[in-house]
């Protein structure tokens, strides 16, 4: 495994093709509010994946569930999705596999939502299923879900040991 931190945009650095795999936390809601999560529902539609749908909202059984699509990406940046791997990437276009991480069951700062167990089974999922890949993350769980970014980054570096992993630290530009 290789594991780094970098500072960025984690949006903006997967349409420039530096990962292939990229996820972020979600509760089980149907909540994209706050955080990075609009942005990656703006950017990518991951807010119409399978588990997102309002059919399993608040589904208790989301939690540790990771939800993914893959897109394809322009050279300019333009994201569309993909019916099938097989689809051809013309012009230089790149595919980016999308994932919803559900690390939570509730929303909220207050309540502290971050659910370690849960966040260990995605981490675990992606690393099966994502054997292999570079893989972008932000600081994942630590900011509005309450998460200890020190405990997180060590499952993170336990579980995720078949990928190539870089933490995108985010700096506005």
């Amino acid at each position: 495994m290789a594991y780094k931190e970098i500072e960025g945009n984690l949006i903006e650095l997967a349409k420039q093709g530096m990962f292939q795999v990229i996820t972020h936390g979600c509760n089980c809601f149907c909540r994209m509010k706050r955080g990075i999560a609009p942005q990656m529902a703006q950017a990518f539609g991951c807010d119409k994946f399978k588990l997102e749908s309002k059919i399993f909202e608040g589904d208790y059984n989301k939690l540790g569930q990771i939800d993914f699509e893959t897109l394809i990406v322009s050279p300019e940046g333009r994201v569309r999705p993909t019916i099938m791997l097989a689809d051809k990437y013309t012009d230089n276009s790149i595919p980016l596999i999308v994932v919803n991480s559900y690390t939570q069951y509730q929303w909220g700062t207050h309540l502290k939502p971050f659910d370690y167990v849960a966040f260990r089974l995605c981490m675990k999922k992606i690393n099966h299923t994502f054997k292999g890949y570079k893989v972008g993350l932000p600081q994942i769980g630590s900011h509005l879900a309450g998460g200890n970014w020190v405990r997180i980054k060590m499952i993170i570096q336990q579980e995720l040991t078949d990928c190539d992993v870089t933490v995108v630290i985010f700096k506005a530009e």
